[in-house]
Order: C-alpha cells, then structure tokens, then sequence
C-alpha cells in the first residue's frame, strides 16, 4: 500500500516515509528517504508558478500534468515504482486541497494499476493515529487520462490501462525474441506466455472500462 500526505501532516517515526519534491524535503527540514525519480524539472515548475494569476487555473494545472507526464511518468514504468516505494507515505510541500504533483502520482498509480492495488489514497497523521482524507487524486484523474491518451499510441484501446497492459505484453514479446537471438536453439515460451496473459489482460480491462463508460452515459454522469 502506498499513501501521500504533506511533510508537516505526516510528521511521524512509525512508517515508511518518502520525500518525491525536488529539494528532497529539504525545506521542510526533512531528512528521510527520497525517490527523486518522481520529482518535477524545475523548468516546467517554474513556468507553471509563473504563470498563477496570468492563466487561468484549469490551463495551468493542465500544462503541469502534461509535461509531468511527458518529462517525468512517462519515462517509469508504474509497476516497478510501486513494488519500489511499497508500504510508503510520499511527502510534498504543499496543503491537501492545493494542487500538488503527488496527486498526479496517485491517479497515474490508480489508473495503470487498478485493481491490482489498493487505491493510493491522501493520509494525515493526526492526535496520533492515522486518519484518511478526500480523494484528491481524483480531481486530476481525467485530465491525466487525456494527457496519456494525447501522447501515447492507444493501439485501439480507450482505456489506459489496457493500453499499459498491451504494451507490457509487447515488451515482453520483444524480450523473448532478444533472448532468443542471443541464445540460438533455446526457446523463451514463459517470456511468450506471460506475454499472452498481458493482452489478455488488455482487452479485459477495456472491456471493464468500456461497461463502466456506457453505464456513467446511462446514469448521464459526464
């Protein structure tokens, strides 16, 4: 299970915490773990600090998750990041309601992973015991969702996630044929069979994502 909070809500011993802000938490006179990987460049964050009060807040949250995608998400495979930062709390500076970049962390979790995981959710550490919070990743769900849709090919897919899994598969396929290459007269059917399960696993998440569209339009929930 993996959590965010902000340094000065989750100011505890008693579990695993990681600091995912540029400076490591420096600021905040934070001296645990760091996972600098999920940090944002500070030339996007600081045109999108620039531009608070110039643009209007729904365009500037959208330029941020964009090019945290592209310059940062993109580049890491969700999976192994979670297996990595498992049983941690991922700290940032700013307060829960605000926009932060560890809710963007949050949503890519959610919607790549999905089910295989328990929903990363915001925690607080509060008159000593842990308490849960909104969901604020969900508010930058969709946005998230069209930006991954804009800069990746979807292979037919709608649905995120079927696109992660189908590229899985896809890697794994051209592991085998590496392997293979490499090592003439050996066959790598596990890598081809794990392969199969992926896509399988694919066109199963798009057809679970393509019922919960069609029942959304039904309820009319945009």
């Amino acid at each position: 299970m993996i959590s965010t909070s902000s340094y000065k809500n989750f100011e505890t011993g008693m579990y695993r915490r990681c600091s995912i802000s540029g400076d490591r938490g420096k600021g905040a006179g934070y001296e645990g773990d760091s996972y600098p990987a999920l940090a944002p460049k500070r030339e996007f964050w600081q045109v999108w600090h620039d531009n608070i009060g110039k643009i209007s807040e729904e365009e500037n949250t959208r330029y941020y998750i964009e090019e945290y995608y592209k310059q940062v998400l993109s580049k890491l495979d969700p999976a192994r990041v979670y297996r990595e930062l498992e049983h941690s709390t991922l700290l940032c500076y700013e307060d829960p309601e605000d926009f932060c970049h560890r809710h963007v962390v949050a949503a890519w979790f959610n919607l790549l992973l999905g089910n295989t995981i328990q929903p990363v959710c915001e925690i607080a550490w509060v008159d000593g015991k842990l308490t849960r919070m909104d969901d604020y990743a969900a508010k930058y769900s969709d946005i998230l969702e069209d930006v991954i849709r804009k800069n990746e090919r979807m292979c037919g897919f709608t649905s995120v996630r079927a696109r992660y899994l189908f590229d899985q598969g896809e890697q794994l396929e051209a592991l085998a044929d590496q392997k293979e290459a490499e090592n003439p007269g050996q066959c790598f059917d596990s890598y081809r069979q794990s392969a199969c399960f992926r896509r399988c696993d694919a066109d199963e998440a798009e057809a679970e994502y393509r019922a919960a569209q069609k029942l959304k339009k039904a309820k009319g929930v945009n």
